[in-house]
């Protein structure tokens, strides 16, 4: 009912609220006490809320709402900055996602008995890290700016390139697929096919919210991103590509437009940033929150030795080999010892696989229970272990910039 579904959105956005102020009291990562909040609220404890992954409004959340996250993770990256490490952040996208998951997964086809391919789909589930969590982490670190902003940008990149990874796999288990040559057809052409959709939304819209003649929609911009958003999500998926890859490349291409010799009003570009940061955080509470309402406590309870092998192999094995195998090459960027060390310190859960897990339910994906708990044992895990501590990794690093005089 509609008074059902208000109360709903209300007492969500009163819990994301109260995460965030104990989160800053308490000095730990606010997705942690959201995930938490979630199950307290959940079937499993309280039963005030009831958001099944597989529900319309679930759905909705983790198919439109995650691309507008993703828009927004593009729409921050600068080209410019990044050329210089542009060769590892092509590696890290691509090659060190599929790595991560072929690692990563056939340590959960042996930890939980799994057939290959399903131990594959968990594997592409947690290949992707996450910007949401990076971006407020480091910009208050000072961490030196070419690490963070390629940290950033591996992070945008490989969500939709993981996420891509993840659906083709499931994809192949409902088909009844045997083997990877399918699962890797199909990944390599939703790249192709988003890859391209995404450009030319991102060109599009770009022209149309200018300050050029052709910017007929610049006193419209946050209105005209979600039209683009939405209307490039349904092409994609109707067209069998991926609407993450397209919504994040239409938010890279708008983030740089100077390089089309295009720009915006000041006025204009600030109510875009605003207004799609606004929405990203919005959208990350409401994740988090459902995630966690409609967290497996039992399976979890019941997986837990296999679920913590999964997560330290992703964690202590995967993550380096992946950094060392795409950064090593790069000879242009001259990594130094300590930045490595920290890029393979790096690696954070969030919103991509959170959102998936939802994706997949909603697909009937079988296990998606222990999908769901493995998520949310590494989302703890990584925000705990490695995004609490990375301020002091850095500095012990030597990577944190100095603070100006005055």
């Amino acid at each position: 009912m509609t008074r059902d579904v208000i109360l709903t959105v209300g007492l969500l956005l009163a819990a994301g609220l109260a995460a965030r102020v104990l989160a800053d009291l308490l000095r730990v990562p606010e997705i942690v006490l959201l995930i938490a909040f979630g199950a307290l609220l959940g079937p499993s404890a309280l039963e005030v809320v009831d958001v099944p992954l597989d529900s319309l409004g679930a759905q909705l959340l983790f198919t439109f709402g995650v691309s507008s996250i993703l828009f927004y993770g593009g729409l921050n990256l600068s080209l410019t900055v990044l050329r210089s490490v542009s060769l590892s952040l092509a590696l890290l996208a691509v090659p060190g996602v599929v790595l991560t998951a072929l690692l990563t997964g056939a340590v959960a086809a042996l930890a939980f008995g799994l057939p290959f391919e399903d131990g594959l789909l968990i594997g592409a589930v947690l290949s992707p890290t996450d910007p949401a969590i990076l971006i407020p982490l480091f910009v208050a670190s000072r961490l030196r700016l070419r690490v963070a902003q390629t940290i950033i940008a591996e992070s945008a990149f490989n969500d939709p390139t993981g996420a891509v990874l993840a659906l083709a796999v499931a994809g192949a288990l409902l088909s009844g697929e045997d083997g990877l040559s399918g699962p890797a057809s199909e990944f390599v052409a939703e790249l192709a096919m988003s890859s391209v959709v995404g450009v030319l939304a991102g060109v599009l819209l770009s022209a149309t919210i200018s300050s050029r003649r052709t910017g007929i929609l610049r006193d419209s911009a946050p209105i005209a991103v979600l039209a683009v958003v939405a209307v490039s999500y349904v092409s994609l998926d109707f067209a069998g590509g991926s609407g993450y890859l397209g919504a994040f490349l239409a938010g890279l291409i708008v983030g740089n437009m100077e390089l089309l010799g295009l720009a915006m009003h000041s006025h204009h570009e600030d109510e875009l940033r605003i207004a799609s940061r606004t929405l990203s955080e919005v959208v990350t509470i409401f994740v988090f929150l459902v995630v966690g309402a409609a967290l497996p406590l039992s399976t979890l309870a019941d997986n837990w030795a296999p679920s913590l092998a999964v997560v330290a192999m992703l964690l202590l094995v995967a993550r380096p080999v992946a950094v060392l195998a795409c950064t090593l090459p790069d000879r242009r960027a001259c990594w130094t010892r300590p930045e490595l060390t920290f890029l393979c310190w790096t690696r954070e859960t969030g919103v991509v696989p959170a959102a998936l897990v939802g994706v997949l339910a909603g697909l009937g994906v079988p296990n998606v229970d222990l999908v769901a708990g493995v998520v949310a044992l590494a989302i703890v895990a990584t925000l705990l272990l490695q995004a609490t501590p990375a301020p002091w990794l850095a500095r012990r690093l030597g990577l944190l910039e100095p603070i100006p005089p005055g």
